[in-house]
């Protein structure tokens, strides 16, 4: 996830500036566009509530807010970094929340990604004050934290105490409800699960089957207990946050001895090995669990940036390909080839420039064409396709139009995937073409 800060902060800008690039290109369709398509798309594309929402979730996200708890050596410092994609666990700056908890900020660059507050391991937690008991102090943490999730921490190798442990965090949990009137939702991880035997199999897409079998059996174990102490989650999920360091100029880093380098250094580390499991997974849930509109965009800007870009333009291309369909459905044939061609070279564009590319409706057109073979023929043979479907309103008034809506609205989504690949993901155009004849054999386009 360690991308340029500027990079990230453009791809942003682009996002924001979706709605005035998509005003502007409606207005520079040819003078040959009838005003009641132009005000028609408009409305659809720009009037779109769900694509309103993400936008305002662009300009109004905050960092999210994980309280983490589990007990030392559980690995939550790793856990901090992958779920950053970068080593910040160690090096943040960090600032005092109350008695021995920690309020770890992690960044890219000046942006604040996620906000975690790390607490003491739980048996540590068991004697912190003569005066408050355990759960109070966390209580008291939390609260003046105001988490959005709960991370609570096992250890895929080591399983002591859990039933006190579960007991712990279901009173904090009760109390901390008690007092705020508001739930936390918890998610329980269980980490380290690289250690599980075979422990020297590291590398996630090496798991033997029996490996895989071990963890979800530590996973149920864990699960069984959580259910008879009462303790109420929104998930478990076993990860491993194994991930190995070096400097810029290719030096391995071991992170006992991390502190002893220049600041510099420390800033640039890049992952030399990625044993990160579930991770992604992991991501979800918390997406899932958390209440705050707000605070998922934050989680959505923080880890997932990609995601965040490839959600935008997969629903804008769910719009066009709507748009599509419902322009299809005019019963004189030829009469919409104009406008699909337009309005396909219009969402094309549209991603190109999510990907921080602007391209010409003309670069775009020519992109369409070049999906469907030498010279565009086979897209040219789909459309003239489409468009003899309508012949059939002669025979059975209507059948052919419908024939016509359910080409046009899935060629279009076609299009859109293909140009997702190409402009978001990155895919080559051979990658891409091959996408598209998949799409267009899964859609009944060919």
């Amino acid at each position: 996830m360690k991308e340029d800060g500027m990079k990230i902060e453009q791809r942003l800008q682009n996002m924001k500036n979706f709605y005035i690039k998509a005003s502007e290109l409606v207005d520079k369709l040819p003078d040959a566009t009838p005003e009641k398509t132009r005000t028609f798309l408009k409305e659809k594309i720009l009037g779109d509530k769900d694509l309103k929402r993400l936008m305002e979730g662009i300009d109004t996200h905050r960092p999210p807010r994980f309280f983490l708890i589990g007990r030392t050596g559980v690995g939550k410092s790793s856990l901090i970094n992958a779920l950053c994609g970068a080593y910040v666990a160690g090096v943040s700056d960090t600032k005092s929340c109350t008695q021995n908890a920690q309020i770890y900020e992690c960044r890219e660059g000046d942006r604040v990604l996620m906000e975690i507050l790390d607490t003491r391991g739980i048996a540590e937690s068991e004697s912190l004050d003569d005066t408050r008991s355990a759960e109070e102090q966390l209580i008291s943490q939390a609260s003046e934290f105001s988490p959005d999730a709960v991370i609570f921490m096992l250890n895929c190798t080591h399983r002591d105490d859990v039933h006190s442990d579960v007991a712990f965090i279901k009173k904090v949990c009760e109390q901390y409800e008690a007092v705020n009137k508001v739930r936390l939702p918890v998610v329980a991880v269980v980490n380290k699960c690289d250690e599980m035997a075979p422990a020297w199999t590291k590398s996630p897409a090496e798991y033997p089957e029996s490996k895989k079998r071990k963890i979800d059996e530590v996973v149920q174990y864990y699960k069984g207990i959580i259910v008879k102490n009462g303790l109420k989650i929104d998930a478990i999920v076993p990860v491993s946050s194994l991930m190995g360091w070096q400097t810029p100029d290719g030096i391995e880093v071991d992170t006992e001895w991390v502190k002893n380098l220049p600041q510099t250094d420390i800033d640039r580390l890049q992952i030399v090995f990625d044993g990160r499991y579930n991770i992604e997974a992991l991501l979800d849930i918390l997406e899932k669990a958390i209440l705050d509109f707000q605070a998922q965009m934050g989680l959505r800007m923080a880890a997932r940036l990609n995601e965040v870009v490839k959600r935008f333009a997969e629903h804008l291309n769910k719009i066009f390909s709507s748009i599509a369909a419902t322009v299809a459905v005019t019963p004189i044939p030829m009469s919409d080839i104009y406008i699909l061609l337009l309005l396909q070279s219009l969402l094309v564009s549209l991603i190109a420039s999510l990907s921080g590319r602007e391209i010409t409706l003309e670069t775009a057109g020519e992109f369409i064409l070049s999906l469907g073979g030498v010279a565009g023929a086979g897209y040219i043979f789909r459309l003239a396709a489409q468009q003899a479907s309508k012949f059939l309103n002669g025979v059975f008034p209507g059948s052919g139009s419908a024939v016509s809506s359910v080409i046009a609205g899935s060629g279009t989504a076609g299009i859109g995937q293909a140009a997702i690949a190409y402009y978001i993901e990155d895919r080559t155009m051979e990658e891409v073409k091959q996408r598209f004849e998949r799409e267009k054999q899964e859609n009944s386009l060919s």
